[in-house]
């Protein structure tokens, strides 16, 4: 692969490959990986560089109309990398049902049949460093062999997320030696598109044109676009290329911009830790094979058609805030950024309680757990889907960015539908936490909102930094904005990939089905 930085040459270049994708974060990295590997020539034009820059970062700031969206600027990077020099690593793929046929949410099914994502699992655990193995129920025999998780019932489904070493996160990192092997990969850093050469009479985008900060310019010629931008930025270059061509772009739909979901997250109460032990042996992380494992409890399929509500997840996170794990955290995540910026005081600190090390170790290697001291807090948290709604939405701001780019602007809230989806699912885990006898183990001190069931769990929730749904996928060109070959219904030589094609979002973090969506788009790519 070959690199160049826009803002080191001198006043403006020009260049011209068959494909050119843009972003290079989790889906553009891994896609022009597998485009050069099929022998395409590819350019890679990414926004920020090999480091985090404050000013580039800014590139992002939305004008947010409600001021409800909170992670556009936590949840999204630019830079070689992407979000992946930021993330936690959460991998789990979406259930099939959840891209399937609902009826009792008037969703219709994805039109990319599940199977076709979930073959390419395998390959992305292999990248990510992950040991295969389900994602599903069928680990709890082997996780619990005491059988304090109920099997079956129709309420909740254990399953089993997995997380990759914090430095492989970054996807940089992980493919680095298989982009070394790519010389057709050209990669620009510092090169924020800001604008399109459009050929209005056969529908096409015939050029695109880059900038640096200090005002370097790239000029870029390409058969084919690829987006992969991430879901705000998709979206607002595809409103601009609207813009440019007055509304003749995309005129056949009113759908771009629409449907911008998330999903939404309230901490749902506090699990007391009377029996340490136990509740480390509960909620821990598990170790399978060299991967770490964390617990998903998924809201079951009958669960939501009983309850007419969409897909939620709950999940234990622990309070880690003066605890030697938070600090051990913090240097696994500052190796993962590439740089580490403990205090001596941390440092001390660390040191200090290297007596943990041995325990970890006791639990790490003798009972394939993470070790949680007692003092550690395990708070009840609860993700839920948020369902398509017509009124959220991303459009153009009229203030520019910095580059002259007009801003993304929010019009986002959760609304009553979301908010039905939080209270089931609260109703069915309350039950699921007496019928598993956790209720005596270790019961939750639930919050005031959990207990009055007149209360609003959508005031207080947030948005996961999950955006999507604004250049949806469908096989209408008047209700959809891709096709199943992810391919733009009204610009031919432009394809998205990324969240922004999700007709709906499912309960699971959407990594790993952007990445199995990237290789399908690569291997279908002419």
């Amino acid at each position: 692969m070959r690199v160049s930085c826009l803002s080191e040459i001198e006043d403006e270049r020009f260049v011209e490959a068959p494909i050119c994708i843009v972003g290079a974060g989790v889906a553009g990295l891994l896609l022009a990986c597998r485009l050069a590997q099929r022998g395409k020539r590819v350019l890679l034009l990414e926004s920020g560089g090999t480091a985090f820059d404050a000013a580039i970062h800014a590139l992002s700031t939305p004008e947010d109309r409600t001021g409800r969206y909170t992670r556009a600027l936590t949840g999204h990077y630019r830079g070689l990398g992407g979000s992946s020099t930021r993330w936690g690593g959460r991998m789990i793929p979406l259930s099939a049902h959840e891209t399937e046929d609902r009826p009792h949410l008037d969703l219709a099914a994805w039109p990319i049949p599940h199977r076709d994502l979930a073959v390419y699992s395998r390959e992305i655990e292999a990248v990510m460093g992950l040991s295969p193995g389900s994602f599903e129920h069928d680990l709890l025999d082997s996780l619990d062999p005491a059988r304090a998780f109920p099997r079956g019932g129709d309420d909740f489904a254990c399953r089993w997320a997995k997380w990759p070493a914090f430095q492989r996160c970054n996807l940089a990192v992980a493919l680095k030696e298989s982009l070394a092997a790519c010389p057709g990969v050209e990669l620009w850093l510092e090169s924020t598109v800001c604008g399109f050469d459009l050929d209005l009479e056969r529908g096409r985008i015939a050029g695109i044109e880059a900038r640096s900060l200090n005002g370097r310019r790239l000029r870029v010629r390409a058969d084919q676009v690829i987006l992969a931008a991430g879901t705000i930025e998709t979206t607002r270059l595809l409103l601009w290329v609207d813009a440019l061509s007055k509304g003749r772009a995309f005129a056949r739909t009113q759908v771009l911009g629409r449907y911008f979901q998330d999903h939404l997250n309230v901490d749902v109460g506090t699990i007391r830790r009377d029996d340490a032990t136990q509740t480390n042996r509960l909620f821990a992380y598990h170790f399978v094979g060299a991967t770490r494992r964390s617990l998903h409890l998924e809201l079951s399929a009958a669960a939501q058609r009983a309850d007419g509500v969409g897909s939620a997840f709950a999940y234990v996170a622990m309070d880690l805030g003066g605890s030697p794990l938070g600090l051990a955290k913090k240097v696994a995540r500052g190796l993962q950024r590439g740089e580490l910026d403990l205090t001596r005081a941390e440092a001390w600190d660390f040191a200090r309680n290297l007596g943990l090390v041995g325990r970890s170790l006791i639990w790490r290697y003798g009972r394939r757990q993470l070790f949680v001291p007692p003092e550690v807090g395990f708070h009840l948290e609860l993700c839920v889907e948020q369902m398509p709604q017509w009124d959220n939405r991303i459009t153009l701001s009229r203030e520019p960015d910095s580059l002259g780019l007009p801003k993304a602007c929010l019009d986002w809230r959760p609304t009553a539908a979301d908010d039905r989806t939080f209270r089931a699912s609260v109703q069915r885990l309350t039950s699921y936490w007496t019928r598993s006898g956790f209720d005596r183990i270790c019961p939750v001190a639930w919050s005031a909102t959990a207990r009055n069931p007149a209360a609003s769990f959508a005031d207080g929730a947030v948005d996961y930094a999950h955006p999507s749904g604004t250049a949806r996928m469908g096989r209408d060109p008047h209700e959809s904005i891709v096709g199943p070959d992810l391919r733009c219904h009204h610009i031919p030589n432009v394809s998205i990939v990324g969240a922004a094609t999700f007709p709906s979002a499912g309960s699971a973090n959407p990594t790993m089905t952007i990445m199995q969506m990237a290789l399908y788009a690569g291997d279908r790519l002419h």
